[in-house]
């Protein structure tokens, strides 16, 4: 005969329900803390009619379990659970519930409730000896954490830390220290891996880090690259899905990624976007520290921060949402990439309807005012999991574009190429041309020999302002440069310290007199391809960025108009305007809009031959 075994505690906390939150939901990390037993995971198999998207199998109480992971449920800083279906073992169902109340005196009431089916009443006392560790577990990891949010105590997310080779990370420390780093980067990364709890460092993000310790992201993540040559970091590669944002799968190469991606939560495949979809990702390399990369909970809201409200709603069964208490706009989403726009606004109705038929949802937007309800009923024909996401999150991502602008990357890790005939899209990209102008009068005056040598230390002079400002050198041709960089002001800057450091070095040179230099950039789209033994970009937006450098003269920058109006004021104040116009560019269909600049306070030589293009 079944019975039910429940199990339920309070703690009342001195933080606010918004405070502790962050901390309950992480739940990858409490169960790393409590139970201690990772859980293996697998995709449900093809046609299994169950909202749930994963198999665990893990051990609790020295008994093998098999579950099917349903989506846990939540809306932000109230409520959260999840229901776990067994295969197998003493258990028919486990089912656990936490709900956040705001106190009186604006801390939080933490009830826990955690309800186990049992197959058999024999193994009644084992499983309530087990609940009310759960429990009891839960509601002192919550004290734990009020006491450090309120009295600066240790946090309980310290531990567990696995031991580290400390001669091994000495070692590697001292050899980076000698490569030029910035230091408090160097001493941030070193830090990590030597005290970090195990959770922190399983999948580092260069970008992340920084933020929490107020350091330069670049910096970081320069330190990270160069710790993976030192023997101390690994690198993976995430593929990141564009809805849940979790990573799907990760890959040690880039030449393992292939075009496009599957999200097993989400049920829904997306392209491989360098600047999107693909995270870069770093873990102690194994002979410095042994971390388990192996998972504790698949799900929990806190690996989700964006999502403000999830639900399983089963076919047939309309479910409502609580829609979010501030202003703005969110995104209803259900399994599958079905999407509906959710408009929260003062005067909006108190609540919405819309069906998820086969072919989608009946709409593709509601107005609803703050703190409403949206009423989702499902007629798809198969249960699945619904959510109200916010817009606009920010990830801290470390994007493998990101990373394969840095010519750090470039140099140190010449082997990490994509897949040959695998283009593999950028959705955004500065790409920068430069060229000499006045080489055929160089050629002719100075003779092959020297010219050779001004064009290839003209190389070096622009390498190091497209560094500075986290670019890297994709190819030289002849006497030209292209480079790519993440974005538009990067690119600018990197152009116009080009131009000052070129005209430095052409004034020092004896046949200096003879050249100039001219640069231009464009942004947008690209793919990224491995071409020649090295990464490679093409597309329209490089035939363009060519064009545009075509059309500046000796000593200009030409960029699009409407991106030299949103460059930083101090950038643009120090370039003087010489022309504003318009060109066609086959392939195109509107002019460009273009801005023809000169560095303020430069000469260049406007005697200078200028090469056909």
């Amino acid at each position: 005969m079944a019975s039910v075994v429940v199990s339920t505690g309070t703690a009342t906390l001195a933080s606010s329900p918004s405070e502790v939150w962050p901390f309950v939901t992480d739940t990858d990390r409490t169960n790393r803390i409590l139970l201690g037993e990772a859980v293996v995971y697998r995709p449900v198999e093809e046609g299994l009619r169950s909202v749930a998207r994963f198999v665990g199998e893990t051990r609790v109480a020295g008994f093998a379990l098999e579950y099917e992971e349903a989506p846990f449920e939540w809306t932000e800083n109230e409520r959260f659970g999840v229901v776990r279906r067994m295969r197998g073992g003493p258990l028919r169902s486990y089912t656990y519930a936490v709900t956040f109340s705001p106190t009186e005196a604006g801390g939080t009431r933490l009830d826990v409730r955690l309800e186990l089916e049992l197959r058999h009443w024999i193994v009644r006392p084992i499983a309530t000896a087990q609940g009310r560790r759960v429990v009891d577990g839960i509601t002192a990891l919550a004290r734990e954490i009020d006491a450090h949010l309120r009295r600066k105590a240790p946090s309980p997310f310290r531990r567990p830390v696995a031991p580290v080779d400390e001669t091994r990370l000495v070692r590697g420390a001292r050899e980076l220290g000698t490569r030029g780093l910035d230091a408090a980067a160097l001493e941030a990364v070193v830090s990590l891996l030597r005290e970090a709890p195990d959770a922190d460092v399983v999948r580092m993000r260069p970008f992340e880090i920084a933020d929490g310790k107020s350091l330069d992201a670049r910096a970081v993540l320069r330190v990270f690259l160069h710790a993976v040559t030192a023997g101390l970091c690994e690198l993976r590669w995430a593929l990141v899905c564009p809805s849940c944002r979790t990573a799907s799968d990760q890959v040690t190469s880039l030449s393992d990624l292939g075009k496009a991606g599957h999200c097993q939560l989400c049920d829904l495949s997306f392209g491989i976007d360098l600047d999107r979809a693909v995270e870069a990702t770093f873990r102690p390399h194994a002979s410095v520290r042994k971390v388990s990369d192996r998972m504790f909970c698949v799900g929990g809201p806190w690996r989700t921060p964006h999502v403000l409200v999830q639900a399983n709603v089963e076919e047939g069964e309309t479910r409502l949402l609580d829609v979010p208490p501030e202003h703005g706009r969110y995104r209803l989403f259900a399994r599958g990439g079905q999407v509906v726009s959710v408009d929260v606004r003062a005067g909006g109705a108190e609540s919405a309807r819309v069906v998820l038929g086969r072919e989608g949802f009946d709409a593709a937007e509601v107005a609803v005012g703050p703190g409403g309800k949206v009423a989702v009923e499902n007629a798809s024909g198969a249960p699945l999991h619904v959510k109200i996401e916010r817009l606009g999150y920010a990830t801290l991502a470390a994007t493998a574009h990101d990373v394969t602008t840095m010519e750090e990357f470039r140099r140190l890790f010449s082997k990490e190429l994509l897949k040959p005939g695998t283009p593999l899209r950028v959705a955004s990209c500065a790409i920068l041309f430069s060229d000499l102008t006045g080489s055929t009068a160089l050629y002719t005056k100075a003779g092959d020999a020297a010219a050779f040598r001004f064009v290839d230390d003209h190389f070096d002079v622009l390498r190091a302002p497209i560094a500075k400002h986290a670019g890297a050198v994709v190819k030289t041709m002849g006497d030209a440069i292209m480079a790519a960089f993440v974005d538009e002001a990067t690119c600018a800057a990197a152009a116009v310290d080009c131009l000052a450091a070129f005209e430095t070095f052409r004034k020092s040179h004896e046949h200096g007199a003879l050249t100039g230099l001219k640069v231009g950039f464009f942004s947008g789209p690209c793919y990224v391809i491995t071409a020649n033994g090295a990464i490679d970009y093409f597309g329209q937006t490089v035939n363009c960025a060519s064009r545009v450098q075509h059309l500046a003269e000796s000593g200009e920058l030409v960029l699009e108009e409407e991106v030299f109006e949103h460059l930083p004021r101090a950038l643009r104040d120090g370039m003087h305007v010489v022309e504003r116009f318009a060109t066609q560019v086959k392939g195109v269909d509107t002019p460009l809009r273009l801005v023809r600049t000169r560095v303020e306070g430069e000469r260049a030589v406007a005697s200078a031959e200028t090469d056909t293009p």
